[in-house]
């Protein structure tokens, strides 16, 4: 007998090179096709250099992700940020970010590489930064990125200054490599990481009038399950990042 065909799951991210999730399904008879949900684009760039030459009208800064460290190298035109930011309360959240910010920005020194989400990091700005708050933090940020975080430290007594740098759209190829997998017959499972990949998906469901029933459909990450809730779409499972194993149970059970 012939080996058993493998289960197709469409995973919406960016597929890379050092991707551990398509591995771990392939060793599991799961067959794991990557579809890219969006890709993004800066904005308001001019208006965030003039910010950044102004570091005396601010506390510090606050990166969300490493998009917006990267919004801020975009802005500055890969000239260094100006030196007065340096000893400010400057914050990233988590270690991906938190990298971004010192490798991009001439080792920029954040707090927050701990932080596992936007209440974490909040919790520890408002340990760290002291009574006075007069001065905003400057937060650069995109659609759909940093609004949670902001609206705590707003609750807090802070001052934010948001700036959204990018937006989310979806990929041009998106909707030909959905309409492509969702040929398999037995396509029944979709996994969700990141808000971006719950807009791409629920505006290609609604134009192409995709039923959902009988679907199994799974979010990766806290903030993917709170977009998917806020869609109207319901979350089989909504699991830790680092969860591939539970991610593979979910699957298969």
């Amino acid at each position: 007998m012939g080996e058993r065909k493998k289960r197709p799951v469409i995973l919406l991210k960016v597929p890379s090179s050092d991707d551990f999730y398509g591995p771990a399904l392939r060793n599991h008879n799961l067959d794991p096709i990557f579809i890219t949900p969006s890709h993004f684009v800066f904005k308001n760039l001019k208006q965030l250099h003039a910010k950044l030459q102004e570091p005396h009208r601010y506390a510090g800064i606050i990166f969300a992700a490493p998009r917006c460290v990267q919004a801020v190298n975009e802005a500055l035109d890969k000239t260094p940020l100006p030196s007065c930011w340096r000893p400010l309360h400057n914050y990233a959240l988590g270690k991906n970010t938190h990298s971004s910010a010192w490798f991009t920005l001439q080792n920029l020194r954040t707090l927050g590489d701990h932080a596992v989400n936007a209440n974490n990091l909040c919790d520890l700005i408002v340990e760290t930064f002291g009574p006075k708050r007069d001065l905003p933090l400057l937060m650069p940020c995109g659609n759909g990125v940093g609004h949670t975080l902001r609206l705590r430290l707003v609750a807090q007594g802070f001052r934010v200054d948001a700036c959204e740098v990018y937006e989310s759209r979806s990929h041009p190829e998106f909707v030909n490599q959905m309409r492509h997998a969702l040929k398999f017959k037995r396509m029944e499972t979709l996994v969700f990481f990141g808000p971006s990949s719950v807009r791409s998906a629920l505006e290609f469901f609604e134009s192409f009038k995709v039923s959902l029933k009988d679907r199994k459909l799974i979010a990766v990450g806290s903030g993917t399950g709170k977009a998917m809730e806020d869609a109207g779409i319901q979350a089989d499972a909504v699991l830790d990042p680092a969860d591939v194993d539970g991610l593979i149970r979910v699957i298969k059970s």
